[in-house]
């Protein structure tokens, strides 16, 4: 059952809010004669509730406070509460490993989230308060259309979490009365504001089917703490309360430290260094009243809510007495500014926790930043290094979050790659925008997602290379929250297609696990608990390893009175193991089985599987501290292992890491498995033990290799890496932006592999009649007379080729500005490319178009000169048609053809046609 937020607050009365606090200093509950929420005040005549539409934008602005920076604010806050009772915790990693359902964490309650929540686990602490560095591009990039525009806006803030826990079992948590008693404390005792300059809002949070009130402290039009009380759920359609009620108060710790400087922008507030090089490069100085009057009244846009964020700003800079596009030439750099710098602090700070821009996911939100940087400074002609620009950050960062310039060479590497790659792209995006424009396509919001999606161009790239061809494009200011409802429903519907597929059981049973106790034992005895459609057993316990975490099933056997079944899958759902047997079964309920596994595939399995941790750290030690499990796959006959790495491996890295793994073999490293409380395991062991992904339970099966990785993994593996026996790295590929795979071979298929070489070695040196040690020195001999051999034929290919067109050229014509030749020639594609490419030298604005019958087969090639811009490609794709197959090609020189020789005096008329339309 799901209710709206109205039908919610419809359940919470003048009591619910009424704190102890608001009755012992006087506070009146009063209607907002804007919004009509309810608020309490102690002003008596006050008529808005403090909320920033209400209050007619940001009134802080210009009052300077307790001037905290943003480094002090932390301290300021932990300081507090930690007199006051509460224990400060280490901050989680921004990159959520230990969560299924988000790629960044996004507030200081998803710390604690499901497993604290939902009483599996207890808290580290209670109460407790961790300074939370939260993402907004998990996957949602509402926020990226707002940063520099609201004053406010930033892909990464740190919510600072005030929490407390009560349950039956817990102490040391508290309610609603302590917890504003303690906020007022601080806004008035440590920020300075007197108590009648602070208002409560009241409201209801939801989220997660759980429900509370909450109130919201104001003071000068702005929010400055949300203290929200999670305390109802839903049981069979009815309201319940929480076995476990939570206080989830989050302090905006970046616009607490803005309101005590009362800065323009929150971005001033937070890295004040970033903006003032960024202006001195520039030699930029902005309008200081401007600025200030249109920070002011940028509290009142609210893109989440309104359907043309640019209609907004125009109305804005009517209040502002000036048009849309002056506000644009005298703010818009600034904005730039602010974006910038923002995007780099999120980089910064995501890469540190080993989060990398890539194609597919968050990385891509990563990329989109940091292309947004570059495309930001070309588009207003900043000048600036994003080497300072990139150390500027990270050494704010590193006050509150040392880690961050641990990571620093890493950080560099990757914006530095990304840049190279950016222009890689650009160079492509140049191309295909100046195909569109020519097509004179419309650039509708489905355009530029597609270009977005499919082509890695973002929104400010098609603008900047349309102001190329001197034309403007107007792209929607609100681009990636309409996006992210895009992304939203495609994931919608991929999780309806699983879940389709998926075997539901009615009822779950209880299987226990024997697999842990004694990987290598291979019998067991075992009653069936239930049968499904003839052929999927749930036994009471079973040795049956199902596939999950990347490994592969066990098989084996069942037998029942001398009759035996082959189990040829096994799954797990829920609690619950079903073994799938390969033909339906007359078993029954109630029936007691002797199961078998094959031992010789599981120890197969185990040492893939083994393998792949001592990989996993290896590739660490060779390739940098960001490297991370992506995937991995643990069959008996290989494994792969997805690593995060921003580029490839090279050949020499992959067999330092193999050298490593082995020596961790012959070192013969014992293996402990432990089943460890998970709150415990992640004191102990850091998030580094979720390296296979996210694994669900209160405790978790910890694998610990001797001095070298510990992880928290679910799958079979050895006592002993003396048992893996040999490990053979047998290849590593670039799958994606961001992941590598390694393939790995172990024991007797690593063995195998070995000797396949070397007999193919010794095969080629039996060809070439030389010792195995000479192959290499032969090969490259034989190479060089053949590469010497293939000059000579290419001269003379050359040479034939330039008399061919000499004896068999015309003049060109003009068509427009451009030399077009069209003709037909003799030859194949290889003399046809000769001849295209000499002729469009001669003429920097030339194209040659040469077709010729050659074996039955039309033959089409078209070159241009490397000074022009056109799309040769896109004429000889439709000529091919024509033709009756298909052509392609990149850059300067395409090629085609077809089967409809007859068509050839069609071709040759249409030639000229097509390229008059394109020019």
């Amino acid at each position: 059952m799901s209710m709206s937020k109205k039908q919610l607050k419809e359940k919470f009365k003048r009591e619910d809010y009424e704190v102890k606090l608001f009755k012992e200093k006087g506070f009146i509950r009063k209607s907002c004669s804007i919004c009509n929420h309810k608020f309490w005040t102690l002003v008596s005549d006050q008529e808005t509730c403090g909320d920033t539409r209400c209050s007619g934008g940001y009134q802080f602005l210009g009052k300077k406070g307790t001037n905290l920076n943003f480094d002090e604010t932390i301290k300021s806050l932990t300081n507090f509460f930690v007199k006051n009772g509460h224990t400060a915790i280490k901050d989680y990693p921004v990159v959520a490993r230990w969560r299924a359902d988000m790629e960044f964490t996004i507030a200081s309650i998803a710390d604690f989230q499901p497993w604290v929540l939902e009483g599996i686990i207890d808290p580290p602490a209670n109460p407790l308060v961790v300074p939370q560095m939260c993402i907004r591009t998990g996957g949602e990039f509402s926020d990226i259309d707002n940063i520099g525009k609201t004053a406010r806006h930033l892909t990464s803030f740190v919510m600072f979490g005030q929490h407390a826990f009560n349950s039956e079992k817990l102490t040391g948590g508290y309610w609603m009365d302590r917890c504003i008693d303690l906020n007022f404390q601080y806004l008035t005792e440590e920020i300075g504001l007197k108590p009648e300059e602070i208002t409560y809002a009241e409201g209801i949070w939801s989220g997660g089917g759980n429900f509370g009130p909450n109130l919201e402290a104001f003071a000068y039009g702005t929010e400055l703490v949300n203290n929200v009380f999670i305390a109802y759920g839903f049981e069979n359609g009815a309201v319940k309360k929480l076995d476990m009620q939570v206080i989830d108060v989050g302090w905006g710790l970046d616009r607490t430290s803005w309101f005590t400087q009362g800065t323009p922008t929150i971005y001033e507030a937070i890295f004040p260094n970033v903006i003032e090089y960024l202006q001195k490069e520039n030699g930029y100085k902005v309008d200081q009243k401007l600025l200030m009057d249109y920070s002011k009244l940028s509290g009142l846009l609210a893109v989440e809510d309104v359907k043309d964020l640019k209609e907004e700003r125009v109305e804005l800079a009517g209040k502002l007495g000036m048009s849309y596009e002056e506000m644009l030439d005298i703010l818009g750099p600034q904005e730039a500014i602010y974006a910038i710098g923002d995007h780099a602090r999120t980089l910064s700070m995501t890469i540190a926790d080993g989060a990398i821009p890539s194609n597919v996911g968050g990385g891509y939100n990563l990329r989109i930043l940091l292309r947004r940087i570059i495309a930001l400074k070309e588009l207003y002609k900043l000048q600036f290094s994003i080497e300072k620009l990139f150390d500027f950050q990270i050494n704010n960062l590193s006050v509150s979050f040392p880690r961050v310039k641990e990571h620093k060479e890493e950080i560099h590497k990757i914006v530095d790659l990304e840049v190279k790659r950016y222009s890689e792209t650009k160079k492509s995006g140049r191309r295909i925008i100046s195909k569109l424009l020519q097509e004179k396509t419309e650039f509708s919001f489905k355009t530029l997602v597609d270009l977005y999606q499919n082509n890695g161009i973002n929104p400010l790239m098609v603008k900047e290379l349309a102001k190329e061809k001197n034309l403007e494009i107007d792209v929607p200011e609100d681009f990636y929250i309409r996006i992210e409802e895009y992304f939203a429903e495609q994931k919608k519907q991929q999780k309806i297609r699983k879940d389709e597929t998926e075997i539901q059981l009615e009822k779950e049973f209880q299987t226990d696990l024997l697999y842990y106790e004694n990987v290598y034992k291979s019998k067991f005895t075992a009653k069936i608990l239930e049968i499904i459609s003839d052929q999927y057993l749930i036994l009471d316990k079973t040795m049956f390893y199902p596939t999950g975490g990347g490994q592969i099933h066990d098989t084996g056997t069942i037998v029942f009175e001398a009759k035996k079944y082959y189990v040829v899958e096994v799954v797990k759902r829920g609690s619950s193991i079903l073994h799938k047997l390969k033909e339906r079964c007359d078993l029954k309920k109630g029936m007691t089985i002797t199961g078998e596994i094959d031992s010789k595939r599981r120890m197969a399995i185990m040492r893939h599987h083994t393998a792949v941790h001592v990989i996993n750290n290896a590739a660490r030690e060779v390739l940098g501290k960001h490297i991370w499990q992506a995937g991995a796959d643990k069959t008996e006959k290989k494994a792969r292992l997805d690593i995060t790495h921003y580029q490839s491996v090279s050949t020499e890295e992959l067999q330092e890491m193999e050298n490593i793994a082995n020596r961790i073999i012959f070192e013969k490293r014992k293996i402990s498995k432990v089943d460890v409380d998970r709150d415990e395991a992640e004191k102990d062991y850091g998030f580094q033990i979720y390296q296979g992904g996210v694994v669900p339970g209160k405790t978790l099966h910890i694998v610990s290799i001797d001095k070298w990785d510990t992880e928290a993994c679910g799958g079979t593996h050895l006592d002993n890496t003396g048992d893996i026996g040999i490990i053979k790295l047998t290849s590593s590929e670039r799958i994606q932006d961001g992941i590598v795979r390694l393939d790995i071979l172990a024991g007797e298929p690593a063995l195998r592999y070995i000797q396949e070489q070397e007999n193919i070695l010794k095969e080629s040196s039996a060809i070439l009649s030389v010792e195995p040690k000479m192959l290499p020195k032969t090969a490259k001999r034989f190479f060089n007379e053949w590469k010497e051999q293939k000059k000579t034929i290419e001269v003379l290919t050359k040479k034939i080729a330039e008399l061919q067109y000499s004896n068999n050229s015309t003049k060109p014509e003009k068509i427009e500005q451009i030399d077009v030749i069209v003709q037909e020639a003799s030859g194949g594609q290889k003399e046809l490319i000769l001849q295209a490419t000499e002729a469009v030298k001669q003429y920097p604005n030339g194209i040659c178009i040469l077709v010729s019958s050659d074996s039955n087969r039309v033959v089409l090639v078209g070159a241009r000169n490397k000074e022009l811009d056109f799309d040769i490609v896109a004429v000889i794709k439709e000529l091919s048609t024509i033709a009756g197959g298909s052509g392609g090609g990149k850059g300067e020189v395409a090629i085609g053809g077809g089967l409809a020789v007859d068509k050839i005096p069609h071709i040759l008329i249409q030639a000229k046609e097509i390229i008059k339309k394109m020019v």
